[in-house]
């Protein structure tokens, strides 16, 4: 179903290509959710590529949590990946429970990261050098500590490392976004919200040219790294398990999700709200 405002189709999994790795344990807890439920309550969004593939941008847990289940398609929302102000890309932080010095030990000594101390200042959004030395990630710690942590080698070069590094602690991972120019308060905010963890590594923003690059030559991002923000993001469309019948062809299972479609009303919400929930 296209209008002027969204556009919900459902799309063989087969014609989608992830950029990310999935989260198992947000991916098998959906499961058994959908299992339960038996519908999908929010579509994944995806971009349009050539020859009819689609790049995957969000909902990659529920994109594997279909393919686990055996489903052969899954209800998208068709993004304009090159519309600036449709798609907003960002970066999410990961926060996590460890031993300080060994985590800086596994980033020098296993991984070859050049790592530095750095400031307050250094922490934000940034952009990340695809070619020789430069900062990766940034280490923000409880107890105030920043670290500058910089590695050599082209993009895909730096992708492998980026896995490596969240390998250390992805069983653990509590994800959070950091305003774009954070203070010393709002670090001290985010460990005080999740007192459980004592470091955070702090991403840069990838563009829109790397992800699909890092795409066509196979490679996959860490779970959870990239943030797609959607100015007009379609949520609670309840699709029942029922429409992705592998009996069915794609075409009926799109006029059966336009028909259901027809029958619902939605209200668009173009201002920022602040819901209390």
């Amino acid at each position: 179903m296209k209008t002027d405002i969204f556009h919900l189709q459902i799309i063989p999994i087969a014609d989608i290509l992830v950029h990310e790795e999935f989260d198992e344990s947000r991916a098998y807890p959906l499961v058994e959710r959908l299992k339960k439920e038996k519908q999908l309550v929010n579509p994944i969004l995806v971009a349009s590529l050539t020859d009819g593939k689609f790049l995957q941008l969000d909902g990659m847990n529920r994109f594997s949590a279909f393919k686990i289940l055996g489903l052969k398609s899954i209800v998208c929302q068709i993004i304009d990946y090159n519309d600036q102000e449709e798609v907003e890309l960002s970066s999410w932080s990961h926060l996590f429970k460890a031993s300080k010095d060994e985590f800086l030990a596994f980033l020098s000594q296993k991984c070859g990261f050049i790592v530095k101390q750095g400031n307050i200042d250094q922490v934000g959004h940034r952009y990340i050098k695809e070619e020789g030395m430069g900062r990766l990630i940034t280490l923000c710690c409880s107890d105030g500590g920043v670290y500058l942590v910089s590695t050599n080698g082209n993009l895909l070069e730096k992708i492998d490392k980026l896995n490596q590094l969240v390998s250390y602690y992805k069983e653990k991972i509590t994800r959070d976004v950091l305003p774009p120019h954070p203070n010393s308060a709002d670090l001290d905010v985010l460990f005080k919200e999740n007192p459980q963890n004592n470091m955070m590594v702090v991403f840069p923003t990838f563009t829109r040219h790397q992800i699909v690059e890092i795409v066509k030559k196979n490679k996959l991002f860490p779970a959870g790294v990239t943030r797609h923000i959607i100015r007009r993001r379609c949520l609670n469309v309840h699709a029942p398990l029922s429409l992705f019948d592998k009996k069915k062809s794609i075409g009926e299972q799109n006029k059966e999700l336009e028909s259901m479609l027809l029958k619902r009303s939605f209200r668009l919400y173009e201002e920022p709200t602040i819901y209390f929930e």
